[in-house]
């Protein structure tokens, strides 16, 4: 009878050691995503970037998960913001390109997909948006109409950072449905804004998806004087140091990140917030994609593979992650870690990295992943690459040749004809124009 009592008491001392030292995990945490726009793989310190100075993103990336092999849908903005939202491949929603200020007004994100955002209703979350949207200027594609409570920030690709006129001089800053002709550098803007939605809605699960303009062009920063202003005959002062400016951009985004992860601090709920940072294509020519080749709006390395981390107090282990993902794996691994049970007929690409999340050490399942731009096109499977411009075919080694240098076409000839067969195929597959209103 002793051995008894005793073997109990052993099970469950260890039973609760075991439960204490594992996270708790709530079944609805809070959610919040943050994105730049245009952030290349080598424009943050933790990145391996020693003239900006990101020490907030660079905790973010010691304390949480940093991701090495992480890669958005899109080589330009729309298209990403597409998949982050749908869990789909840009192409198949209709969103093949940038949704721009000057020939885009009347097209935008399609009605009949499911955001994030209008699932997560579902579960009785309160859903914002603060910053850039770019997925439809008219007022009928607003996020307010597509599953999210608040939005405050703009539509267009781009914003004057202190007028917030749009490329085409339309003046473009909006709370829900209605302009606001409020004052003030946009990234502050988007952070202020983000810290008041998150002491609003502390008490219930949230989704926040804070996308920032930054470092997207016009490069400016806090003093720097109006490049639009709404009068067409206006002439911007031409800036002296654009790559300095370009850099504070950054560091000013930097500080707001600061800001934020302090507010879940001080409002006691880091522990139940899972945080991701990423950005949404390459950086253009003026910032930093290195090691890797090509920019924003190309399909080599430089422009779809992206700084990308994850924190989550307490549940996230301090790590580096190579796992190939993508931005449409956020929909489903935030389906998954809130219960919901996507049916086959959604038809989701993506792919769960919830475990990656909980430190498991499970792997990634292999697939084939695509992106297409205009006339280029490319499909990796495993360390493989095919590269398609125009009519020609290049093939690279990512392991061998991580800057895409040695075109392997002419040496892999059986490799080559499949990846092509899979390019295609895919391509066959995927929508080539924006849906009309």
């Amino acid at each position: 009878m002793i051995k008894l009592y005793l073997y109990v008491c052993c099970f469950v001392l260890f039973s609760w050691s075991a439960y204490a030292q594992s996270p708790a995990v709530s079944e609805r945490p809070n959610i919040i995503i943050m994105m730049a726009d245009d952030l290349g793989y080598g424009d943050l310190a933790c990145y391996g970037n020693a003239n900006i100075k990101t020490p907030n993103l660079d905790i973010l990336a010691q304390k949480g998960i940093k991701f090495l092999d992480f890669h958005t849908n899109g080589v330009v903005c729309s298209p990403t913001r597409a998949s982050l939202l749908t869990g789909k491949y840009p192409q198949s929603t209709g969103v093949t390109g940038v949704i721009t200020a000057k020939d885009h007004r009347d097209v935008g994100l399609g009605k009949e997909e499911i955001l994030i955002s209008e699932l997560l209703k579902k579960y009785d979350y309160r859903t914002g948006l603060v910053g850039k949207w770019h997925l439809g200027y008219d007022t009928t594609y607003s996020p307010v109409n597509q599953g999210f409570d608040v939005f405050k920030g703009f539509v267009s690709g781009n914003v004057d950072y202190h007028t917030h006129y749009d490329q085409e001089n339309y003046f473009d800053w909006w709370l829900g449905k209605k302009p606001d002709q409020e004052k003030g550098y946009t990234t502050d803007l988007i952070t202020e804004h983000s810290l008041a939605f998150i002491e609003k809605h502390k008490k219930n699960p949230f989704f926040l998806y804070i996308a920032h303009e930054a470092p997207h062009a016009p490069y400016q920063n806090r003093e720097s004087k109006p490049t639009r202003t709404g009068d067409k005959s206006y002439q911007p002062q031409p800036l002296e140091d654009s790559l300095k400016v370009y850099h504070q951009m950054i560091e000013i985004m930097d500080e707001g990140v600061g800001r934020i992860l302090q507010a879940l601090e001080d409002h006691q709920i880091a522990e139940n917030t899972l945080v991701l940072f990423l950005s949404d294509n390459g950086a253009s020519k003026i910032g930093s994609n290195l090691p890797y080749r090509g920019q924003k709006s190309q399909v080599y390395e430089g422009g779809h593979r992206v700084p990308a981390m994850a924190y989550w107090k307490g549940v996230t282990k301090a790590s580096e992650n190579n796992a190939l993902l993508m931005t449409m794996d956020i929909y489903p691994t935030i389906c998954d870690l809130i219960g919901e049970k996507l049916s086959p007929s959604t038809d989701l690409p993506g792919i769960s990295f919830k475990d990656i999340l909980y430190g498991n050490t499970a792997k990634v399942k292999d697939r084939p992943v695509y992106w297409s731009f205009g006339r280029q096109a490319a499909v990796r499977e495993g360390n493989w690459k095919l590269v398609k411009i125009g009519q020609k075919y290049q093939l690279y080694n990512l392991k061998e040749d991580i800057s895409e240098k040695n075109d392997l076409i002419l040496k892999n000839n059986e490799r080559a004809n499949h990846l092509k067969a899979t390019l295609e195929g895919w391509l066959a597959q995927m929508k080539t124009i924006p849906k009309k209103s």
